[in-house]
């Protein structure tokens, strides 16, 4: 069954959270031409919008991110 995940680009990860353990199976295409990076801010900007969210320019942190020169 591994191999045959394998060769179909598919990851199966558990994660157990509190007293419920989640399965999630990743896919993955040979021709995405959006990187994982791109495709998650896309998704989180678009579910942020769709609430009703104000969109933020810098991130609303308590300290400045390591290495920057804010």
């Amino acid at each position: 069954m591994l191999i045959d995940n394998l060769r179909n680009n598919i990851v199966t990860l558990y994660r157990r959270i509190g007293s419920t353990t989640y399965k999630v199976r990743i896919h993955f295409s040979d021709t995405a031409t959006e990187t994982m990076n791109d495709k998650i801010l896309r998704l989180i900007q678009r579910e942020t919008l769709a609430g009703g969210a104000v969109p933020m320019d810098v991130p609303q942190t308590s300290q400045p991110p390591e290495g920057s020169s804010l």
